[in-house]
């Protein structure tokens, strides 16, 4: 009896721990992207509407704009794409499938 209590609690523990406790999440390289090549700059979905753009776009993930060392396009591409905190369970979660990610536009 004493060692399914003690379980128990551990299990405990490890479950508040997973929900309790924040991770910094960054947008993966796979993040979807919007490259301005007359610029060079790269836009996120969500600031296409009020983004300074010519004809010369393309799509692409983020990985492909920092290899080309293109710019965010402006305050709204940076700011949609900084990190965020978030619990370690919703992190997993992300990594898993099992969530979309924050950055899935």
């Amino acid at each position: 009896m004493k060692r399914i209590t003690i379980f128990v609690l551990c299990l405990l523990v490890v479950v508040t721990g997973l929900f309790a406790i924040k991770v910094e999440t960054s947008p993966p390289a796979s993040t979807r992207i919007i490259l301005e090549h007359t610029h060079q700059t790269y836009i996120t979905p969500p600031c296409y509407e009020q983004a300074q753009k010519t004809n010369n776009l393309s799509e692409a993930d983020l990985q492909k704009a920092k290899d080309l060392n293109y710019k965010p396009e402006s305050s709204c591409t940076e700011d949609s794409l900084k990190p965020i905190k978030q619990p370690i369970a919703y992190d997993l979660a992300e990594k898993l499938g099992l969530k979309p990610s924050g950055w899935e536009w």
